[in-house]
């Protein structure tokens, strides 16, 4: 990432103009604006420097509605282009992108972190449009391309095809539209409740302690539209790493705890602080733990009670969490329903907060995300149990399973390379962890990520040995951005190499093998 995001604003409102420095100003990353009030003027800066992004409205003096965009991309085929307006109108957001824009933002909606999302993402667009050009142009200019480059194109725009459907439709419109309000909601009603904007009563504390429970509801909601959009945009990642369970329930606890409290609901935790660890990610478990915990106090009793259990299973390696309702129970008909997307049981008491029937196909999801499995077991009249396992901190076990799921869930040639890298610097040990934080940015969704000693990783990657190329090549990438945008200097010199491909079909016992010799080259991290 640059020291500086070069902003050409070309808006002719100088209300709006410093209303959009002010945002720019509050972002994290440092910000040169540049202010032009029509649109032959931008052009002409245009064309003399050189920007990250341009801003423009579409009512300028000289220009209207969608031959702005048209002008602006005729004279800079490959600049990101944000349209800033007042107008929200789903056709002319359509048709602004159809012509060459990378997003759509209502004036009304740009808050800084709003502001700089959209142009994070419009930058991204275009340089994934970009280099999906000039990848097109080389194919097209050779015939003797192999099979396997054209599949990885088709592949790459059929996810931009993806993530245009899903992240604009979802993550930006929910963010847009709902996070922001959402979170003054919750602010105003936590400084009331504090008593300061007055004393209040014990009555109104109470009504107060139901509105931020129903905002908490409404938040999760949020969160699993987010959750979902990503999910289906193949956006969603991992940071698999050694966790303690009892610290992620209890991280995650206390909200669930007072929504337990006003609803009346008897809420029980028993977690072992001793418990083995575990290889997961731990945002993803917590979220996980949230949603069937909020879904067992939708349908729990009177008066209700709800608990959290976990124990060892050590013959599967791993860890089971139960959580345990005194509901009506699930019949057959809604067990078959249950990790649906948009399925809701009848059988919900009224009053609770209804959502989108996306809590518990998330958390089914976000469990296959970790390499765990999700059940529930249910008795009409008794309650409902739903468990979730989470594998141990043991690396060749986890890759035991990984294997499976990837040789069960394909068809055909499934290959699978594993890269190490080690930190040649003699003297790093302080920036270690930075280099972990940066290995673990460059997963995907299917990449696993070891620490193989002390100053030692190893990447278990679904590819092919051709597509390592351009792996590390983005690695390279990534890092010369890293470095300029680091304050302490650059992170230490690391050597990476690829120790092996092989079909996941054919040889996972080979795999393991290797994997097992080359997770052992050194001692295991502390």
């Amino acid at each position: 990432m640059e020291d500086h995001l070069g902003v050409l604003l070309i808006e002719d409102d100088a209300t709006d103009y410093q209303l959009i420095k002010r945002s720019l100003k509050r972002c994290r990353r440092s910000t040169e604006l540049v202010w032009e009030q029509s649109l032959n003027a931008g052009l002409r800066r245009l064309s003399e420097m050189s920007c990250d992004v341009v801003l423009t409205d579409l009512s300028l003096p000289d220009s209207f509605g969608l031959e702005t965009v048209k002008r602006i991309r005729t004279q800079n085929q490959h600049v990101p282009i944000l349209v800033l307006t007042t107008l929200d109108d789903e056709q002319v957001e359509l048709s602004s992108l159809t012509v060459g824009a990378q997003d759509y933002l209502i004036k009304d909606e740009a808050t800084p972190h709003t502001l700089e999302r959209a142009i994070h993402h419009a930058i991204q667009r275009q340089e994934s449009i970009v280099e999906n050009q000039k990848l097109l142009a080389r194919i097209e200019s050779s015939h003797q391309l192999l099979t396997e480059q054209k599949s990885l194109l088709n592949k790459k725009n059929a996810r931009l095809r993806k993530l245009y459907k899903t992240a604009h439709q979802f993550v930006d419109n929910v963010s847009h539209e709902f996070r922001t309000p959402l979170t003054v909601i919750k602010d105003y009603v936590s400084l009331v409740r504090e008593g300061l904007a007055g004393e209040i009563n014990e009555e109104q504390g109470r009504m107060l302690d139901i509105a931020g429970v129903r905002a908490d509801d409404l938040n999760n909601m949020v969160d699993d539209m987010l959750d979902v959009s990503k999910l289906e945009s193949g956006l969603i990642g991992a940071w698999r790493r050694p966790c303690n369970l009892a610290k992620i329930v209890t991280s995650v606890c206390p909200p669930l705890a007072r929504k337990a409290a006003v609803k009346g609901i008897a809420f029980d935790v028993d977690v072992d602080e001793k418990l083995p660890a575990v290889y997961c990610d731990a945002e993803k478990v917590g979220r996980v733990i949230i949603n069937l915990v909020t879904n067992a106090m939708k349908f729990c009793g009177d008066p209700g009670s709800v608990r959290i259990e976990a124990h060892q299973d050590a013959a599967r390696s791993e860890l089971m969490i139960d959580v345990t309702d005194n509901g009506p129970g699930i019949d057959d008909d809604g067990l078959a329903l249950l990790f649906k997307r948009f399925q809701q049981l009848n059988t919900q008491p009224k009053g609770n907060a209804k959502g989108f029937g996306l809590g518990l196909s998330i958390a089914k999801e976000l469990v296959d995300l970790n390499f765990g499995d999700i059940s529930v077991e249910s008795q009409l009249g008794q309650g409902t149990t739903f468990s979730f396992t989470v594998p141990l901190d043991d690396p060749l076990a986890v890759m035991t399973r990984y294997l499976q799921r990837r040789g069960a869930n394909t068809t055909g040639e499934s290959f699978f390379t594993l890269i190490s890298a080690q930190i040649i610097d003699e003297d790093s040990n302080s920036a270690v962890s930075d280099v972990d934080a940066f290995f673990n940015y460059l997963l995907r969704r299917d990449d696993l990520l070891f620490r193989a000693g002390p100053q030692r990783w190893l990447f278990a990657l679904p590819m092919r040995r051709s597509e390592t190329v351009e792996f590390l090549k983005r690695v390279d990438d990534e890092l010369q951005k890293t470095n300029r945008n680091r304050p302490f200097g650059p992170l230490p010199k690391f050597q990476m190499q690829v120790e092996g491909t092989w079909d996941v079909a054919f040889t996972p016992e080979v795999i393991l093998d290797a994997f097992r010799q080359l997770i052992e080259l050194q001692p295991a991290c502390e």
